[in-house]
């Protein structure tokens, strides 16, 4: 997986085979904004069946609630941003989170990215996309 910043994101991408999925997520210090899910711009010309963003949230957050608990911390999910033409299963995004929270825990690098914008959503190179 590569792990990269982009501005107040962290962001992670999972490329098995057929599959690709990006989570970016900005992290907050108390729960008590509001949580923002953001659609990001399709990418490539692949189509699937489209991502339910409700089940997508709630594997975030389920992610994010059982990795705090794992490490005795308390990251809150703020804000949350995914490409809307990536694939299914929503149960991804849990796993996604909970490494970028076991990421920045363990000190861990995030590269930093070209750019924060939701319109030039960050692509990861061939060679490091893997899992």
């Amino acid at each position: 997986m590569q792990y990269v910043r982009l501005g107040e994101f962290l962001a992670v991408a999972r490329i098995t085979g057929p599959t690709h999925n990006l989570l970016q997520i900005r992290l907050a210090t108390f729960d008590e904004e509001p949580l923002v899910c953001e659609r990001l711009q399709a990418s490539g010309g692949c189509r699937h069946t489209p991502l339910n963003e409700e089940a997508l949230v709630q594997s975030v957050l389920e992610g994010a609630s059982e990795t705090n608990e794992r490490l005795g911390t308390s990251y809150v999910v703020s804000h949350i941003r995914y490409v809307e033409n990536d694939t299914p299963p929503e149960s991804v995004y849990g796993h996604l989170a909970g490494c970028i929270l076991e990421h920045l825990h363990a000190g861990g690098e995030f590269q930093p990215g070209i750019s924060a914008s939701p319109n030039n959503s960050f692509k990861p190179s061939p060679q490091q996309g893997g899992a």
